[in-house]
């Protein structure tokens, strides 16, 4: 049997999202952090061109503003989502597992991008 993929074989993909929001409630501030771990994976037979997202690991944590520390006030208001290779994920799974909190101010490089000569 071959080791290659046939042609109709999609690879799955693998991404990293973060956000961060600030929202007031009853005249309190608060802050929102969200991380996530998905993959999107094709499928196959006769709902080509469609996939499935299937979220391996996330998290969510709101603190009040006076409560949060100087690192979560810095970050900017955000939403990011980066496409990240496969082995990078699996990393970033083992440390959700032991620090959850350390994804939330992880920017990791994307392999989509050549980034030696920036």
């Amino acid at each position: 049997m071959s080791k290659n993929p046939s042609a109709d074989q999609q690879e799955v993909h693998f991404f990293f999202s973060k956000s961060k929001a600030t929202h007031e409630e009853a005249g309190k501030c608060f802050i929102t952090l969200f991380a996530r771990l998905s993959m999107e994976i094709p499928a196959s037979g006769k709902q080509r061109g469609a996939s499935e997202n299937k979220t391996i690991w996330v998290d969510i944590e709101e603190v009040a503003s006076e409560q949060a520390t100087s690192k979560m006030k810095k970050m900017p208001d955000s939403i990011e989502r980066y496409e990240i290779s496969k082995e990078l994920f699996w990393e970033l799974h083992k440390i959700s597992q032991r620090c959850p909190e350390e994804l939330y101010y992880i920017t990791p490089l994307s392999y989509l991008h050549d980034y030696r000569n920036r």
